[in-house]
């Protein structure tokens, strides 16, 4: 009867051939979106950027720019809104997205998306950028679903996911020493450079697997937000003890239509509001009003690092007063847990310093499948080497042996 660790090796080792590949793909692209806005910027700097600022740095009106950018999208509505930025030098930004559509494609779902840039100053749009051709949205789809329509391909991640969150456990028992001496602990600790190519390799797989594992095993958990509530349910239980996620608003805010006479401009003062509210904020998206009773919609994004400390402001569309806030500020823990999760598991949560962790956290990831694929290669080749040799031997000992004539 195999041992526990022959068992867990047993496990390991077709485990991870089985789900290889998928894991070096999610690896290699993660490692690839991490540093996505800092080479956005870089690439989009004239789209992003007006040429000039004038010196009173003052704004066509907001509802003008939004018609102009929705006109330019081919749309009567922007759903996520005009995005102002608190840089003067920066274009105002509009995202159109629509997806639904059927196919067994990631791209072949969305019939759209789309993101115009417009100087706030002149009206001039600065560029219109298609996103489903973009570099880094091929990757996300590759991430997301292996360019796969997410009913299809996100399955197909997450188990592999999960698989991969096995193979680090079961790798952590594998590496654990036998024996605590200096010896177990150089070997389990140290990367012997000095030895033969199959001894780095080996070392590269235990070793550098065991100073990841932790950064591992969040960026694999992580990943399971979007498919699983109960990894939901766990951030939220780590900040609160309780194991269920809060309810919605439960009244829907609403305009109402009011006796004297209406604000002329009301997106300006909501714009002008959301500003005053949040002076040091990176950006902040207008979403006008859909129809008679809705609210003119401000998120707010305080920096431009990260997503997790969003806020949401609700005007009348009447009057431009505020009517609701819903403010990070004053989420509980477990809340505030759950909405960091996306910058934890792309780094972001740390800054640039926590992007550059991930980075190489990835990189490792993505190493891994590799290493080990030549450790098990490398066993099999010596293993087949061995029954061959065996077998001539065997050929050779049971060949007949020729007579000597006396």
């Amino acid at each position: 009867m195999p041992s526990f660790k022959e068992t867990v090796l047993f496990l390991h080792r077709w485990l991870g051939l089985i789900t290889g590949l998928v894991v070096l793909i999610l690896s290699i692209t993660g490692c690839l979106y991490v540093f996505q806005q800092e080479i956005s910027e870089i690439v989009r700097h004239d789209t992003y950027y007006a040429d000039e600022v004038p010196e009173n740095q003052q704004h066509l009106p907001i509802e003008k720019l939004q018609k102009k950018a929705a006109d330019t999208l081919g749309i009567e509505h922007l759903p996520y809104g005009l995005t102002t930025y608190k840089n003067p030098d920066r274009n105002w930004s509009a995202i159109l997205y629509k997806g639904g559509v059927d196919s067994w494609t990631y791209f072949g779902g969305m019939e759209a998306h789309k993101t115009a840039y417009i100087n706030p100053y002149n009206g001039e749009i600065e560029g219109v950028v298609n996103e489903k051709k973009d570099f880094f949205q091929i990757v996300k789809g590759i991430h997301w679903s292996l360019l796969l329509a997410t009913p299809i391909g996100q399955p197909i991640v997450v188990w592999s996911t999960v698989i991969f969150i096995i193979l680090l456990i079961s790798g952590m028992i594998l590496w654990w020493p036998k024996k605590w001496n200096k010896a177990g602990k150089q070997k389990s600790f140290k990367v012997k450079w000095d030895s033969t190519w199959r001894r780095i390799n080996y070392d590269l797989h235990n070793v550098l697997g065991f100073y990841f594992l932790v950064l591992s095993l969040i960026i694999a958990f992580t990943g399971l937000y979007w498919y699983f509530p109960f990894a939901q349910k766990s951030l939220h239980f780590l900040g609160t003890g309780e194991y269920q996620l809060p309810d919605g608003p439960a009244e829907k805010v609403v305009s109402t239509m009011p006796d004297t006479t209406a604000n002329s401009i009301p997106m300006e003062q909501a714009y002008r509001q959301a500003w005053a509210e949040y002076p040091k904020a990176y950006s902040i998206a207008l979403v006008a009003p859909t129809d008679s009773q809705s609210t003119i919609r401000a998120t707010i994004r305080p920096d431009g690092q990260t997503y997790y400390s969003n806020s949401t402001l609700q005007f009348d569309q009447y009057t431009g007063e505020l009517l609701s806030a819903d403010r990070y500020e004053n989420y509980n823990t477990g809340e505030k847990l759950v909405a960091m999760n996306y910058d934890i598991h792309v780094g972001a949560i740390g800054g640039l310093p926590g992007k550059i962790i991930a980075f190489f956290a990835s990189l490792i990831c993505a190493s891994l499948p590799v290493t080990g694929f030549i450790i098990w290669w490398d066993r099999k080749k010596r293993q087949w080497a061995r029954e061959e040799r065996l077998q001539k031997r065997r050929k050779k000992s049971d060949a007949p042996k020729e007579r000597i004539p006396v």
